[in-house]
């Protein structure tokens, strides 16, 4: 399996909660440009800088490293180098993001992508991975390994922004068959 995902994986409170903080936050200087080819800004490039996420996205990670039994990364701080492990992103109208493969940070492990959707676009905004076109539905958690593949998003067309939160992880083969074997089972 490519993706894996869950419908309704965080509250609406939490999503709401995620959604006014990057709001909050997206104009303060630790959101950068991505430089992806859009207009969109995010955490991914301040990983040291003095500012802090909420308690709710912290919480949200332990809810994904609980449920794909990823402890051994959060023993290790076995992570990108993001701050937590965590990017929060604000993209507006007209953004995309060109095609391309996240790189592996650790050896003998991929990038896993955990995103959580905490606002939509009306329209556009769509992941394409691997050459297959997904809408990520808003609390849906979407996950895939972005060193093992090209991705993009396609141009977003709205007046709302597309707020999106990505828990990272590097995990190894024994660890994602177990969280692909776990959805395939039905959680």
């Amino acid at each position: 399996m490519d993706v894996v995902r869950i419908e309704n994986f965080i509250s609406k409170e939490d999503s709401k909660i995620l959604s006014n903080w990057t709001l909050d936050n997206h104009n303060k200087p630790f959101f950068k440009y991505a430089n992806m080819g859009g207009n969109r800004k995010t955490t991914r490039f301040s990983p040291n800088e003095n500012f802090s996420y909420p308690q709710e996205a912290l919480d949200i990670r332990k809810k994904i490293i609980n449920e794909f039994n990823l402890q051994e990364n959060e023993k290790n701080n076995i992570y990108p180098p993001f701050k937590n492990g965590i990017v929060a992103s604000f993209a507006p109208n007209n953004d995309e993001c060109f095609s391309h493969t996240d790189p592996i940070w650790i050896k003998n492990y991929e990038t896993l992508h955990c995103n959580i959707i905490t606002q939509a676009p009306e329209q556009g905004g769509e992941l394409v991975f691997n050459g297959k076109k997904y809408i990520m539905k808003e609390n849906e958690l979407f996950c895939y390994r972005v060193s093992k593949g090209n991705h993009e998003v396609l141009k977003i067309k709205s007046k709302k922004p597309r707020l999106m939160w990505v828990f990272g992880f590097c995990v190894n083969e024994k660890q994602w068959n177990y969280i692909n074997d776990k959805i395939n089972k039905g959680i």
